[in-house]
C-alpha cells in the first residue's frame, strides 16, 4: 500500500510537470480559496484577541443611571428618593452577592489653568485599583504615579494626560515662555489647587484610549474632599456582577436593593456594555461570510482538480490497462489516483497557507491603521484546521476519477488507441 502512495505521489508531479500550465490553472483555485480563509482567521484571531484582552472586562459590567423614560407621575414620586448617590455603589458591594465590584468613579468636565493658560478637560477621579485598570496600557512618561497615601488622604495631587500636556506646552511655546516644565506646577480646577505629580502616555503610540486623551487623574478621594462632597451624584454608577454570563438574572436581583435603598422608587436603569457582543456578532456575521467566499473558492478549485484529473485518466487508459493486465488490484488503482489528486490540492493548499499569511508582513501597519484593534494573530489551530480542509478537498474531488480509473475493464483499456 505504501508503495502505491508513494507512487500515487511521484505520478502527480510528472503530470504536473508535463501540463504546466493545466496543472497550474487547478491548483490556482484551491490556492486562492485557502490564502483567503488564513487571512481572514488571521485578521478574525487578532481582533477577538483585542476582545477579549481589551474589552472581556466590560462584558460583566453595567451601569446604573438615573431612568431617563419616566412619565411625569413617577417623576413627582421621586421627590422622596435620595437619586442617585456615590454611596449607592458602596451599599450594593456590601448588601448584593450579586455585586462583586464597585467602580469608585467620579467624572467631572470643567477648566483647568495650569501656568496662565486654560483648558477644556475631563476630570477623572477613581480609587487605586480602577486607575491600575485605566493605565494598563500607560505609563508615567514624567514625574511618577500618586502614591497609595494620595488615594488614602485625599491629598490634592494629579496627573496630566499626554495629549493635555502638549497642548499646555504648545501654549506656552507660543506665548515664548520658556519654562515648559509642568511635573511640580499647580494647576486650578474651579476654586481648588491640584499640583501636578506626573504625566501619563500610552505604551502604544497607536493605541490612544479616546477617554483618557483629554484627562485629569486623581484620587476620587480629592475629588469628593475638594469638588463635589463626599457622596455626590457620580453620573453613573459601574459595578461588575459576580456572575457575567447570568447577567440580566443578576441585575434583576440587584434591581429591588436598589429599590429599598431608593425608598421604594425606582428611579433608575441599567445600561450594560451590549455593544461587546454586538460587536462579536458582526465579526461572526463578516467571518461566516468570508467563509462562503473561500468555500466557493474552494469548490472551484476542487472541480478543477477533478477536472484535471478526468483528463489525465483519458490520457492513461493504456497506461491503466497494462497495469490491470500485470495484477494490479483495484483498490491500488484507486488509491494511487486518489493520491494525485490529495497532492495537486495540498500543492494547492500550502501555496495557499503561505500567501495567507501575507497579513502578518503588515501587523504594524495594520494595527496602525486600526488603533490597535486588529493586530493579525496566528494561531497553529487555525493552521491545522485549514490543512485538513485542503486534504478534504482533495479526497472528495479525487474519489469519482479514481473511481473511474479503477472501474475500467482491462481488455477494453488496452485496445484504447
Amino acid at each position: 500500500m505504501l508503495q502505491t502512495v508513494g507512487a500515487g505521489v511521484r505520478m502527480s508531479f510528472v503530470e504536473m510537470v508535463s501540463h504546466k500550465m493545466r496543472s497550474l490553472l487547478s491548483i490556482t483555485g484551491v490556492m486562492l480559496g485557502v490564502a483567503s480563509l488564513v487571512a481572514m482567521l488571521t485578521l478574525i484571531a487578532g481582533i477577538n484577541v483585542y476582545l477579549n484582552e481589551k474589552m472581556g472586562k466590560w462584558a460583566g459590567s453595567a451601569w446604573l443611571v438615573t431612568r431617563r423614560d419616566a412619565t411625569q407621575q413617577e417623576k413627582i414620586t421621586w421627590s422622596r428618593t435620595p437619586h442617585l448617590r456615590f454611596s449607592d455603589g458602596t451599599y450594593l458591594e456590601k448588601k448584593s452577592p450579586e455585586v462583586a465590584a464597585f467602580y469608585r468613579i467620579i467624572e467631572r468636565r470643567g477648566v483647568i489653568a495650569v501656568a496662565g493658560r486654560n483648558e477644556n478637560v475631563g476630570l477623572r477621579g477613581t480609587d487605586r485599583r480602577t486607575m491600575d485598570e485605566d493605565f494598563e496600557d500607560m505609563h508615567i512618561s514624567e514625574g511618577s504615579m500618586l502614591t497609595d497615601d494620595d488615594f488614602n488622604n485625599g491629598d490634592p495631587y494629579c496627573l496630566l494626560s499626554w495629549e493635555l500636556a502638549e497642548r499646555i506646552r504648545m501654549q506656552l511655546t507660543m506665548a515664548k515662555v520658556h519654562d515648559t516644565v509642568l511635573v511640580g506646577k499647580q494647576c486650578r480646577f474651579g476654586t481648588v489647587i491640584l499640583t501636578i505629580r506626573g504625566i501619563f502616555a500610552p505604551d502604544d503610540p497607536d493605541f490612544k484610549p479616546w477617554y483618557l486623551r483629554r484627562t485629569v487623574c486623581l484620587p476620587v478621594r480629592t475629588v469628593r474632599r475638594y469638588i463635589t462632597g463626599y457622596d455626590p451624584d457620580p453620573g453613573s454608577i459601574r459595578v461588575l456582577v459576580s456572575d457575567p454570563k447570568a447577567m440580566a438574572l443578576q441585575l434583576k436581583k440587584i434591581v429591588p436593593v436598589m429599590i429599598g435603598r431608593h425608598r421604594g422608587v425606582e428611579d433608575f436603569q441599567f445600561d450594560v456594555a451590549d455593544w461587546v457582543e454586538e460587536v462579536r456578532t458582526m465579526l461572526n456575521n463578516a467571518a461566516l461570510l468570508a467563509g462562503i467566499i473561500s468555500a466557493v473558492s474552494l469548490l472551484v478549485g476542487g472541480l478543477s482538480i477533478m477536472n484535471v484529473m478526468l483528463s489525465g485518466i483519458s490520457e492513461r487508459i493504456h497506461e491503466i490497462g497494462v497495469r490491470k493486465a500485470l495484477g494490479a488490484k483495484r483498490i491500488q488503482i484507486f488509491v494511487q489516483f486518489t493520491v494525485e489528486a490529495l497532492t495537486l490540492s495540498c500543492t494547492g493548499g500550502v501555496a495557499g497557507m503561505v500567501l495567507g499569511l501575507a497579513p502578518l508582513l503588515f501587523r504594524d501597519a495594520i494595527a496602525k491603521a486600526t488603533d490597535g484593534a486588529a493586530v493579525p494573530t496566528l494561531f497553529l489551530s487555525h493552521l491545522f484546521g485549514v490543512f485538513g480542509i485542503i486534504v478534504l478537498v482533495g479526497i472528495v474531488f479525487g474519489i469519482y476519477p479514481a473511481v473511474k480509473a479503477s472501474t475500467m475493464n482491462p481488455v477494453d483499456a488496452l485496445r484504447y488507441e
